[in-house]
């Protein structure tokens, strides 16, 4: 048969109704999907245009099934996309309770502190909170200068930001560029790009702690970025400019490590422009039984025990003792007898034996039983005009001066005094009536 032979007039019927067919299934009209599978069958038609219409037919089957699994990979998309909104949004909602929680947290006005040297410390740090001045906190190990530090961040126009520690003291000599500053990829075989802390605090607070201990040459690169308020990464040559607030902490004397030459005095006049001294603990007993309760509340909820409430004798062994470690040696020890005391109440015999024996107070002294026998102890001499004259003094005496300072810390709470001191409130009014005379 030659090529320009004409088809049969059924046949060409048959491929134009083919064709249409196909035309529909493109723009996924499927009217005529019954009429293709009709045409399957050899006994309407000719069987090539069987065999043809069946190909057509097979290669619709796997077009819905595909068609199929898009509209289920679509629905699964569409819920995953819904539940990742609802994931987003509960997380923003998180993360502005988190930022609120740290706000209050490190509010200087939470942070414990009665004595007259602690309020003007926290009344500095409220008032220069907002500002972005370089500030230098100093005092001793366990002080509280982080806890500063952060306050002065999580009350700033910078609290949505980064807030990057660095404890200058912990850091290898020869990591210390690299770790501040970040270095470049391939200074080194297998070495990637990575961003240093001082350009990870952009927009934030960047908090040198100890930073007496950091080396010579590096405090003339943190000099630079405090005078130009720009970086350059290891192995690059590209200045890149970082916007943060620098708090730097030492529990050293800068001024004499200054004059020994082991600390630049062009650093140090940089930091300090405003210098916050924090006091040790031995020199606010006042503030212990305020920061015993903190952390007394927070160790035994944490522990999922009842609040503990502690004795007498135990308060004065506490406010007898020397603290070198201060508010981090008196959480650690709250922490410890929280975990170890199987009661109630937290006894003399329940304290560190170190604070024990380094304390004046007996091993049994009956503080809150028989006062006519004449035990002695000597608290801690911080000047107070309640203390009675002379290192020992009367056991009535001790319990006197005890009541007067936990009042003192509580502000008069006559009620929070008395679970201090482990007693009930109606024990705290009668001791006071025999002690104090009171009607």
């Amino acid at each position: 048969m030659s090529d320009k032979t004409p088809l049969p007039p059924d046949v060409e019927r048959l491929l134009k109704l083919m064709e249409q067919i196909c035309h529909d299934l493109v723009w996924n009209r499927y009217d005529r999907v019954a009429t293709l599978f009709e045409l399957t069958q050899s006994t309407i038609c000719p069987e090539p245009i069987a065999s043809l219409a069946e190909s057509f037919g097979m290669m619709l089957v796997k077009i819905e099934a595909r068609e199929f699994q898009m509209e289920e990979m679509l629905k699964n998309l569409k819920e995953t996309s819904k539940a990742l909104e609802i994931s987003r949004r509960q997380l923003l909602k998180e993360n502005e309770g988190l930022k609120k929680g740290l706000m209050e947290r490190f509010s200087p006005k939470r942070i414990v502190g009665q004595s007259q040297a602690m309020r003007q410390i926290l009344d500095q740090t409220e008032r220069i909170a907002d500002t972005s001045v370089n500030v230098l906190i100093t005092g001793e190990t366990g002080t509280g200068k982080e806890l500063i530090a952060k306050a002065l961040h999580y009350n700033s126009t910078r609290k949505t930001r980064p807030f990057i520690a660095i404890n200058c003291s912990a850091i290898p000599e020869s990591l210390f560029e690299s770790e501040l500053f970040g270095i470049e990829k391939g200074i080194a075989t297998g070495v990637n790009m990575r961003k240093g802390l001082v350009e990870q605090a952009g927009g934030g607070t960047l908090f040198l702690d100890e930073i007496g201990d950091m080396p010579l040459h590096i405090q003339a690169k943190i000099l630079r970025v405090l005078e130009e308020r720009e970086i350059t990464r290891v192995g690059s040559s590209t200045v890149i400019p970082v916007d943060l607030r620098v708090v730097a902490a030492t529990h050293r004397d800068l001024k004499t490590e200054t004059k020994a030459g082991r600390f630049r005095e062009d650093l140090f006049f940089r930091l300090n422009v405003i210098s916050l001294a924090l006091p040790p603990l031995r020199e606010r007993t006042g503030d212990i039984p305020l920061l015993l309760q903190r952390f007394l509340d927070l160790h035994c909820r944490q522990m999922n025990r009842p609040l503990l409430k502690i004795r007498p004798e135990a308060m004065a062994c506490l406010l007898s003792h020397h603290w070198p470690g201060n508010v981090r040696e008196l959480e650690n020890e709250v922490e410890r007898v929280v975990a170890l005391s199987y009661s109630e109440f937290i006894r003399l015999e329940d304290l560190s034996l170190h604070i024990r024996q380094e304390s004046s107070v007996p091993d049994n002294p009956v503080l809150s039983g028989n006062t006519e026998k004449k035990e002695t102890l000597a608290l801690y001499d911080d000047g107070s005009k309640n203390q009675p004259s002379g290192k020992h003094f009367s056991l009535e005496e001790n319990e006197k001066v005890l009541i007067e300072r936990t009042l003192e810390a509580t502000g008069g709470n006559r009620s929070q005094a008395a679970r201090m001191l482990g007693i009930s409130r109606e024990g705290l009014r009668k001791k006071m009536k025999k002690l104090f005379a009171e009607d």
